[in-house]
């Protein structure tokens, strides 16, 4: 297997306090706590199980300076949600205890407020450089930026995976309608235990 790992990388979205930490400001927004609480122990799982096969690991993230510049006016959607909850700002940025980056994982933090992992940053430059074609997306929040980055990984011609049940939707509906009507068209949606048996 280690040809399938040298190949391969587990791309890690958002494990920061402001979306896992019970004080976080985008914690709260999930309705389905059954579904979260599942996300964050498989994607414990699904990163040790990478770390042991010695997979590339890839953490994306993104952190803000207080006034939100990079983002510009930001009249709707995301631009402006992120402002108006004050996100990713100072300890809400960091990674929460438990998804901290090892020594020689890549870390993405330059997004300017694109819901993809590879808008505006490096990542893409990063995988073909290195020769990985197999991603496997997990994270926060399933139907935002994990969603959103599927599709830009699939329009950029990779081999794209999403590990569903290590990332979680705010509602069971929404997790339901992502894999029925919108991962068969971009992606191979998979457990954490199929990922793990790939090892």
């Amino acid at each position: 297997m280690s040809n399938q790992s040298s190949k391969s990388a587990l791309i890690l979205i958002e494990y920061v306090n402001d979306w896992l930490a019970p004080t976080g400001g985008i914690n709260g927004q999930f309705q389905d706590r059954e579904q979260f609480d599942k996300a964050v122990a498989n994607s414990k799982i699904a990163l040790a199980a990478a770390r042991q096969r010695g997979m590339e690991v890839i953490h994306a993230s993104l952190k803000f300076e207080p006034h939100f510049k990079v983002l510009g006016e930001g009249k709707y959607g995301l631009r402006k949600m992120m402002r108006d909850y004050g996100s990713f700002l100072g300890a809400q940025a960091d990674f929460f205890p438990g998804f901290e980056p090892q020594d020689g994982e890549y870390v993405i933090r330059e997004r300017t407020g694109g819901s993809s992992v590879f808008a505006s940053t490096t990542l893409d430059s990063y995988l073909r450089n290195n020769r990985i074609f197999d991603i496997y997306l997990a994270g926060f929040a399933l139907r935002q930026c994990v969603e959103s980055s599927m599709r830009n990984a699939h329009d950029l011609g990779y081999h794209t995976n999403v590990i569903y049940d290590a990332s979680a939707a705010f509602t069971r509906e929404q997790q339901t309608a992502f894999l029925s009507e919108i991962a068969p068209f971009y992606a191979n949606a998979i457990t954490t235990q199929g990922f793990v048996a790939q090892a």
